[in-house]
Parts: C-alpha cells; structure tokens; sequence
C-alpha cells in the first residue's frame, strides 16, 4: 500500500488525479494505481495492484506521476508518502524469480502468435521446440485451425461440444456477472407492519431471520419477529420487548446475531432533537436469547465502560472466532435539540466472554492518531471470521467526502482504503450480465446496413456518449451489505433518494433525482469496471431513454400502513452490486430503473429497508422500506422480497458459441464461400432451443448441403435459397427469443441475403470468430491478449 500524507489544510496543489508504477527496472514498470486524493488535510492509505495473472509483482522502484491538481494554474505537491509491503530478502528474491520466469514465459508466448498470425510456421515450429512453449490449449489450436485456416464449421462445432464435456466452459461462468430475479415471498400467516429503520440478521443453523423495531412513519415500534427461511412465513415473537424486560421502541439501531450462544444483540438508537433534552441519553446493549425466549440487559450504559455512546445508524458485526462485537460509525446523539455539533462515532469492539469493550479506532475529530478511521453513517460492516478482516462499505460521512471501501486487518489493527480508480471513467456502458454475454456479438460484423455493431449496441439499451460520474456509495442513503466467504464476494443493496442531503451533494447528483413522473427521462445505469485494484462502483448517467412511474403497481408493499394511495414516490433509484475480492471486481447485479423499464417481477425502490443472506441456498430476503412518497410522508412497506442471483450454465454458453460459429457459417453461404470450403454440414443440432415455440434442429438442411456444387460459384438464387434454409433449421434453434440483444442480431442476420455478397469474404472473419469464442474459456489457457508489434512499439518509446 502507498500512504499519503498533506498539508496541515486544502491546498491547491494537492494531487487530484494521479498514477503509481512499479517495477524492478526504471525503463519496465507495470501501473499499480490511478488514484486522486481528497482535498482535506487527512492522510490516505491506498493499497496498490498486487498482482499480475495471479503473480506477484516484485518493485524496486517506484514512480508517482502527478497527472491533475486541484488548481490546474499550479504545480503539483506531494507533501509525504510512505510505503508497506514485504521487504524480507528471501520472500522478494523468490517471488522475483517467479516473477522474470513468468515475463519470459508470455514473452516467448507472445513471439508464438505473432509467428503464427504472420504465417512464419518455420520460426513458429522452432521456437516452440526449443522452448516447449504452450500457447495455448490444444483444443483451441484446434479451433482455430478449423476456423481459420480449413473453415470447417462441423469441426469446429465438434470441439466446441467436447470442451463443454470437459467443464472448460465452468471459468467462464464463473466469471459472467450476476443476474437478478426477484420474488415477492407471500408466507401464509401475519406479517410484520410496514416500517423503515429496522434492523435484520440471521441464524444460519437455524435458518431463521430475526427482525426487530422500526419506524411506521408515525412512532418507534419495539416488536421481534421471525422469518422461516424455508417457508417464508413470519411469526411474531413479541409484541412489545419493553414487557419483556427488552430494549423497548427505536430505530436507527444496529442489531447483529451471535452464532456462538444463539443470541441477539441489540444496541443504539434515534432520539428526537426535541426529546433530548428531557430522555436519559445512556446507549444500552441488550441481547436476546433466542433458545430461552428472553431478554437481558448486557450494558445499561457502554460509555461508562469504554464503549461507544449513544449512537444512531452504526452498524454491529459478529466474529465468531474471536467472539467479538465490533461497532462502528454512527452519528453521537448530542444533548443540545440543535445539534450543531456533528460528533462521529469510530470502531468499538466488545468481548462477549469477558464483557469487556474496547475502542479500536477513534474518529478522527475525536483523537488525533497516525491511523486513524473517519467515521460515518448510512454504511454497512461486515467481518470475515476465518480471515480476520473488517469491511467497511461506507456512504456519508459528509457530502464532500467521497466513498470508499476500507478493509481493516484486525491481526495487526491496520486499515487499507480502496480509493475510487479513476480507470473506472471511461464511458463504458455498464458491466451487466446482459452486456457481457453479448458484447462477443458485437466483435463480428453482423450486416445491419453495412455497418459495423459496437460493443456500445449491447450496453442493455443505453447509449454511451459522454457520461456524468458520480459515486453512487457517497450519495447513499441507505447502504446494506452481505459477504459469501466461500465465494469471497460481497453483496452491496444501495438507494439513493432526492432529499436534502442528496440535493446538496451537487448538480450531478441532481440531475440523476431531477426526473419527475412517467413522461421525464431516468438516467438509470450504473456500472463498474471489472478490473484492477481500488476500483469501485460508480453510477454512469446516460439518457437511457427509460420512461417509467417510479411506483408500479403490484411491485410495492401491501396491506395496512404502506400509505394507501397518495401519490407515486419520488424518484429513489436502488441497486445491487457484487463485489469480488480477490480480483477486486464490481459488477451491477440490479437496477431498479432498468427492471421498471423490463417490466418485470421486482419491488419498487426504497430506502430505509434490510435484508439478511441465506447463505446455504445463496438468497437474500429484504423487508420494508420507505418509498418516499410526497403526498404521504408516513408511507412504509412491508412486503417481503426474495433475491437470488443467476448465471447461464455451461450449456447456455454452448449454445451461444455454438451460435457464434453457425452465423459465420450463414454469412459464408451468402457470400459463396461456405460451398467451396466444406460440403459436410452439422446434422443435427446438441443444443435444444431456448425458445418454447422452435422446433429444433430439422434434418432438411442436410440435404441442402449436399446440393451444393462442387466447382464454381453457386448461383445467386440457389445459394440464397439454401442460406435461409439454414438461417431457419440450425441458427433460428440457438436464439434465445426472450432475450432482445438476441433477437436483434438474429433479424440483422437476414440482411445479408440481399445484396451483400463480400458478407463473407473477408479473410479475417474466420479469425473474429475465433478470438470471439476465447470469452468463453479459461484465461491461462488462450492466447495472449496483447499485440507483439505494439509492445515493441511502447518499448521504443
């Protein structure tokens, strides 16, 4: 990691955009970081790019390239810096061996495809022999060759199948982003009443969430209740906990669920400016046996004991291995109605064996310390007990700050923040499930009036020209968050609503909440890049063209005390993300504006709502919500909703690759070429159609095949009539007709028998379809991606 340290207040020198390399040569470094610091006077730790294809990457330099100050009529300003990172002589000598040997290895595999696309197979062979060099899998250098170089399709189709039977195509699913599908859970029974504030957490054994408090838009609610993970059904376990010897009525509390001795813990809460002064402002800790059915007081004052004070909005967490209580963030209620003083709270963990707090990390206006951790509300905390961590996915703190994901490192109490990577503003359309399945559609030249399909054609309908960024987490109003340590992912539930705090966030903000009504524009998608260290979510705001009322019917909480009528909501646009750790990827998994404009099963956005994870059956459950209705502020929901997340299967990718391959093929018999190339066309198809109303792969296109000639050039009519034939009976089957992007380029397909006889003509098409198909395998085993000419290139320069 790198730290920065500033001057003692804003300067306009300081870096605003900047780059790190590193390297052990000066004249070969890689790009670790491009990062910009905050304009305050606080230092910044960032953690810099660790790895390359799974290598560490050895430095012995390091270079820091100012590109951008806050003042561009000044000079740049690097007041301190500081590094960590291994140093021990044995460890740095092994990884950079590793490391060169790795270097050489893709430099020789890069000589490799150069050799072999220019056509040098003498130079090919014999480096090959002499290094024993693999470049690449021997199932795709097979697919290449009948791609490339023979044009047989029916070979190639082969491979295809076989590689499906070999699970080569498990990576790629692995990699596709998620998908979201939504379910309105309609448990048999009560429910609980419709609320915002709530708090919500789960016994993974038990398979049980628990819910407690709230707030119904007119009082605090102090009832518990359960939800059965399996049937969806609630059961109300009290009433009122105050008569139980519980908490009793709040909201804005942290709640979290002890794995150890079954138990819920319960602290915090929202006090009113006009009660302070009069209500005793003691932040108590209460914990619910959940095997004994009772309440017990833990703490009736934490303050007095070394933990936190009262706070509203921190967020609690349970390491089951060090059977702890960590607590952080949250606003201090002050005593004086006015609060004109903001008091943050910092991390704070409780040992649930010795009943003993302590303070970790204090907020930084509290106590200056050389680390130290700003606290904030509207955030979520989880911990990952088997590696020890803290995750912190924060949103305010104050409305200038940006937003960041820190990790603390409980072992050795040190926190990294990820910095938002300015790599991740480049004005792609969003990383989606359905732009990455599709955006190896817009590698080929499908014929749609001669012109070329982009990758920006699948960018789920929206166009991507000029983009406004804004970071979505710093302008959340409400931030939840889950974490699969199997998987090592976590699962990000952000809303974002026009309300003052929002408006104040600045004019990008508004216009993304400037919308009003069915006939104003939602600029709805949201995207993250999917590579690279510290990168993370950023909303994209594009003229999507989406038109919607924000409130659908029959997507909203029902039953008593979700408002009535009254109005449809403002706009609150709610999102989920996925956070992969280990390759530090952000990928969009929902958006409420795009699945209003989908029309289909999904609740309306809110804010104020939670959910919990079923990680056994891998589902989210989220409950509540305030959907901020203008003519009825008191509204609040209370439906219950079931979240899972989707991915094609190794044999949806089969039938997408072998798509790929039969729409070169048609494009070949429109232009003639397929008639000289091969004769021997695929019978019958593996893949069964996706579509309800197909009727398979039919046997008549065999015969088809078979009628070609020869020698010379099939006449235009009967080259044409065979090419429908076989656009019908072999390409129709592998379309998938609910799917739009689908569709489109399956009907731009018929374009090409009319008139577009160079269709398939070009040498290189056969090559296109190839590096199209490398999407679906795994990495370490294609090719390399880059070019050598242009490496050598960079190298002159």
């Amino acid at each position: 990691s790198i730290k920065f340290g500033k001057f003692y207040k804003t300067h306009v020198c300081n870096l605003k955009e900047f780059k790190v390399f590193g390297g052990m040569s000066p004249d070969n470094m890689i790009e670790l970081l491009y990062s910009g610091l905050r304009n305050d006077s606080e230092a910044e730790t960032i953690s810099l790019k660790q790895r390359l294809n799974g290598h560490y990457i050895p430095c012995q330099y390091i270079k820091i390239q100012p590109l951008l100050a806050y003042d561009q009529k000044f000079n740049f300003s690097i007041w301190h810096v500081e590094l960590r990172g291994t140093m021990d002589a044995a460890v740095v000598g092994q990884l950079s061996r590793a490391f060169a040997w790795y270097q050489e290895r893709e430099a020789v595999r890069a000589c490799l495809k150069f050799f072999r696309d220019r056509g040098y197979t003498d130079a090919f062979d014999a480096l090959a022999r002499q290094t024993r060099a693999q470049l690449e899998a021997p199932v795709l250098g097979q697919l290449r060759q009948a791609l490339v170089e023979r044009r047989d399709y029916a070979r190639a189709e082969q491979l295809l199948r076989e590689a499906e039977e070999r699970r080569m195509f498990a990576a790629c699913a692995g990699r596709i982003p998620y998908a979201a599908r939504w379910r309105a859970v309609a448990g048999a029974g009560a429910v609980p009443a419709a609320r915002g504030g709530h708090q919500m957490c789960v016994d993974e054994e038990r398979r049980v969430a628990y819910l407690y408090g709230g707030w119904d838009g007119v009082r605090n609610l102090d009832d518990l209740w359960a939800l059965s993970l399996d049937s969806g059904a609630w059961r109300c376990l009290s009433t009122s906990t105050r008569e139980q010897g519980g908490p009793g009525a709040r909201s804005c509390h942290a709640m979290c669920f002890d794995s150890v001795r079954r138990s819920v813990y319960v602290m915090g809460r929202y006090v009113d400016h006009e009660y302070r002064g009069a209500a005793a402002l003691d932040n108590d800790l209460f914990c619910y046996d959940t095997v004994g059915d009772e309440w017990l007081v833990v703490s009736e004052n934490t303050e007095a004991l070394g933990g936190p004070r009262l706070v509203f909005n921190a967020q609690m967490a349970y390491d089951a291995r060090r059977q702890r209580v960590y607590v952080y963030g949250g606003k201090v209620v002050q005593p004086d109605s006015g609060d004109s003083t903001i008091v943050y709270s910092g991390l704070y963990s409780f040992d649930v064996r010795r009943h003993r707090w302590a303070r970790l990390k204090p907020d930084f206006h509290m106590l200056e310390q050389e680390q130290h951790v700003r606290g904030r509300y509207f955030h979520a905390l989880l911990v990952d007990s088997e590696q020890q961590r803290l995750y912190i996915v924060s949103s305010k703190r104050d409305v200038s700050v940006p937003s960041d994901l820190i990790v603390y490192d409980i072992a050795t109490d040190t926190f990294f923040e990820k910095m938002a990577d300015l790599g991740a503003r480049t004005g792609r359309p969003p990383m989606t499930q359905a732009r990455y399945l599709h955006e190896q559609q817009a590698r080929q030249q499908a014929p749609a009036g001669g012109g070329e399909r982009t990758a920006r054609a699948h960018g789920d309908g929206v166009a991507a020209d000029n983009p406004l960024h804004v970071h979505l987490l710093q302008d959340g109003r409400t931030i939840r968050a889950t974490l699969d340590t199997g998987r090592q992912e976590i699962y990000v539930l952000a809303s974002v609503q026009n309300d003052v705090h929002a408006a104040a966030a600045g004019p990008l903000l508004q216009s993304l909440m400037a919308a009003r009504g069915e006939q104003a524009g939602y600029a709805g998608t949201l995207y993250a890049q999917a590579q690279g260290a510290g990168f993370h979510p950023c909303s994209s705001l594009m003229d999507s063209g989406v038109r919607y009322a924000p409130e659908r019917a029959g997507s909203g909480g029902t039953g008593g005390g979700t408002g009535g009528g009254g109005g449809q909501a403002e706009h609150i646009l709610m999102v989920v993300f996925c956070y992969h750790i280990p390759t530090e990827t952000w990928t969009q998994v929902h958006s409420s504006a795009r699945a209003a404009a989908q029309m289909g099963e999904a609740p309306a956005p809110r804010f104020a709502q939670d959910w919990v994870f079923d990680r056994a059956a891998r589902r989210h459950y989220m409950f509540g919500g305030n959907p901020n209705r203008p003519n009825d502020k008191s509204a609040r929901f209370n439906d219950t909703w079931q979240l899972e997340f989707t991915r094609p299967d190794s044999g949806d990718i089969l039938r997408r690759a072998l798509y790929l391959v039969r729409q070169r093929r048609f494009l070949d018999m429109c232009a003639g070429a397929e008639a000289a190339a091969s004769s021997v066309a695929c019978e019958h198809s593996a893949i069964p159609s996706p579509n309800d109303s197909a009727t398979g792969s039919g046997s008549g296109s065999g015969g088809a095949v078979k009628r070609a000639r020869a020698h010379g050039q099939e006449p235009a009519r009967g080259r044409t009539a065979r090419a429908l034939a076989y656009l019908q009976r072999q390409v129709a089957p592998l379309v998938d007709g609910s799917d739009a992007h689908e569709s489109r380029a399956f009907h731009a397909l018929s374009t090409a028998l009319f008139g577009m006889s160079e269709a398939g003509a070009d040498g290189e098409a056969g090559a296109r379809v190839y590096e199209a198909l490398l999407a679906y395998f795994p990495r370490r085993q294609q090719q390399p991606a880059g070019q050598l000419e242009s490496y050598v290139t960079g190298q002159q320069q």
